[in-house]
């Protein structure tokens, strides 16, 4: 490994570790710590938040409680999507400068994914930048798709918000689904992707992962302060990146999931007989539903 490397590696770890320490120790663990305190209590003022920024009336029109509840998402959602886009960067930055980001096994990269994503503590659609970040710096697809899965399913405060609320025998199926889609159904999946899907789009196979693209370091002689301006230099180049990609989409989802949620209340799901065509149907409804983390477990609390 040359010097260059070795100091923006350096470098590029340190800024990971900068970012997830201040995101972990100033905003989700504390927040999730508050949200486990409240279990059983939580009152929802939003169909899709935890905080609300304009009340909704019953009697609004349809377009004023979408609007509201997009923005009550938004605000929810402003710490863990910032932070998932500058995540997202970082990563994208740090293995750029990696010379192995990925196993030659489906099931290896999937426990890879899981490892990332558990401890991280973001919702999904917050994970959709590092996610990215992971994906387009030559990261595994399984990788990609187990860590989305696992930060918000297998965080351990939200384990134990599951196990507080649930019956122990529903909070035990829900992990052991979560460990059988993250684990097997995942490899499964992307076993039917075309090959050169594998890897971030215009990278080519050759029996195992490999750079995205050559970088430009200055030499192998690269001092310590030129390279910590490489670094950052990347850095920028990669959150302008991960943000035009991402943040729309992360926008859209919300208002979808806004339309949905006003669609389709939750009072209409407590009285459908259970069969898999309800079971089906109540699924696809929470494909639209990017909710904080949390959110579904306080959600089935409720139901139940």
């Amino acid at each position: 490994m040359t010097a260059a490397v070795s100091w923006r590696i350096i470098f590029a770890i340190s800024l990971v570790a900068v970012l997830a320490l201040f995101f972990w120790t100033q905003s989700r663990y504390p927040s999730l710590d508050d949200k486990a305190l409240m279990t059983g209590s939580i009152q929802l003022e939003d169909p899709l938040s935890f905080e609300v920024v304009f009340p909704i009336d019953p009697t609004y029109p349809l377009w004023k409680k979408i609007t509201y509840t997009s923005i009550n998402w938004a605000k929810t959602n402003q710490n863990g999507m910032i932070f998932g886009i500058l995540f997202g960067a970082a990563f994208l930055t740090l293995l750029r400068y990696m010379p192995k980001r990925s196993f030659k096994g489906a099931f290896s990269n999937s426990v890879l994914g899981m490892t990332i994503g558990a401890p991280l503590g973001v919702c999904v659609n917050c994970a959709a930048p590092i996610a990215k970040g992971i994906y387009s710096a030559g990261g595994r697809a399984e990788t990609t798709l187990s860590a989305m899965i696992a930060s918000p399913t297998l965080n351990i405060v939200v384990l134990t918000m599951a196990f507080s609320i649930m019956p122990f025998y529903l909070a035990m199926t829900k992990l052991l689904l979560s460990f059988f889609v993250i684990l097997i159904a995942v490899p499964a999946i992307v076993a039917l992707l075309p090959k050169d899907q594998l890897l971030a789009s215009g990278e080519r196979l050759s029996g195992e992962a490999c750079a995205i693209a050559p970088l430009n370091l200055v030499s192998v002689d690269e001092r310590p302060f030129a390279a910590l301006v490489g670094v950052l230099g990347d850095y920028l180049k990669n959150l302008w990146y991960i943000f035009y990609m991402t943040v729309p989409l992360m926008l859209l989802a919300g208002l979808l999931g806004s339309i949905v949620a006003h669609l389709i209340p939750l009072e209409t799901l407590k009285d459908l007989a259970v069969n898999p065509l309800t079971l089906l149907a109540v699924g696809i409804v929470g494909v639209f539903m990017p909710v904080p983390i949390a959110f579904d477990v306080v959600i089935a609390g409720t139901l139940l």
